[in-house]
């Protein structure tokens, strides 16, 4: 009676293996499956965002920026509002003038702000508000390789006259003129000067001579 219970219990418990073990295989096959899918998506979705991040910058169609003069900006800003402008002068300084301002309103979270110098000088030009996008900037090399003194030509469209003054939100920069190459051609120009004061100065000394 027991031998034929033992044989009992062991066939009943080879046909559960046989019967079990085929679906175990199938669920194990779709979860394999159903894994490699999400991993193939989250892969896909990896290397899509790594594609923006990588691809370039539109650029500006700059025929749309209408070129205008620093003194006629900040003598009619009213005039350019809402407008796309064209702007040069010497970089001066990253600063918060354009930041945090409630009626015109650039968070220092998300900008970066910047001042030129006055045309006639040395002097910063606080009238004049530029804010440019912190997320734009990090990836501009213009931004981060900026000296002052260097002359730069900006794009970008008047968003707000408070204060009676422009606020300006840079679309884009470009670096024309480098402030070291600027410094040398001035020293050229002074040594160029001193020696024509120094070969005049001679030619008046060979002239006295030839009188006497």
């Amino acid at each position: 009676m027991k031998r034929t219970y033992s044989l009992i219990l062991f066939f009943f418990v080879l046909l559960c293996i046989l019967f079990l073990t085929p679906n175990s295989q199938a669920v194990t096959k779709v979860s394999i499956k159903q894994s490699k899918q999400n991993t193939d998506k989250k892969i896909d979705e990896e290397n899509s965002k790594e594609k923006k991040k990588k691809e370039p910058k539109e650029p500006i169609n700059e025929s749309e920026y209408n070129p205008v003069l620093l003194g006629a900006l900040l003598e009619s800003p009213g005039s350019y509002l809402d407008k796309k402008i064209k702007i040069r002068g010497r970089f001066s300084s990253f600063t918060t003038l354009a930041l945090d301002y409630k009626p015109a309103m650039r968070k220092s979270k998300d900008y970066i702000s910047l001042c030129l110098f006055r045309a006639d000088g040395k002097i910063p030009l606080s009238e004049l508000k530029l804010a440019y996008p912190v997320k734009e900037a990090k990836e501009d090399p213009v931004i981060r390789e900026l000296e002052e003194g260097d002359l730069v030509e900006m794009y970008g469209k008047v968003f707000s006259t408070a204060l009676d003054e422009p606020w300006v939100d840079i679309i884009s920069i470009k670096k024309i003129e480098s402030a070291n190459k600027n410094s040398s051609n001035k020293i050229a120009e002074e040594k160029d000067k001193k020696s024509n004061d120094s070969t005049k100065k001679i030619k008046k000394n060979d002239i006295k001579q030839q009188a006497e």
